[in-house]
């Protein structure tokens, strides 16, 4: 069985893995991941890994249980989160200058 701890320290465990899904008998939201998977911890019975800037890629709900597959952003995602934050900080920037309405 696995268990992750997302960023909040929020822990979902009893997961089984099935290729890159993990599976819980518990329905997951979406929620539960969003602005939460900058570093995760996943621990497979034996061994705990760090992992850092991760994304969610899929989770539905089959037969009552959630599959979800959280995989590593790349490099081209990362620098793009990046520049979109400054963007964002320069336009609040210039609307509070008065700059841009």
């Amino acid at each position: 069985m696995y268990k992750i701890i997302l960023a909040d320290g929020t822990i979902i465990d009893n997961l089984e893995l099935n290729g890159n899904n993990y599976i819980s008998s518990q329905i997951i939201g979406d929620s539960v991941f969003e602005n939460n998977l900058d570093e995760i911890t996943v621990f497979d019975g034996e061994n705990t890994q760090t992992q850092k800037d991760i994304k969610l890629i899929n989770n539905v709900v089959v037969d009552g249980k959630s599959w979800f597959i959280l995989t590593a952003k790349t490099q081209e995602e990362k620098e793009k989160e990046e520049l979109t934050g400054v963007i964002d900080d320069l336009v609040s920037l210039l609307v509070a200058k008065g700059v841009v309405y």
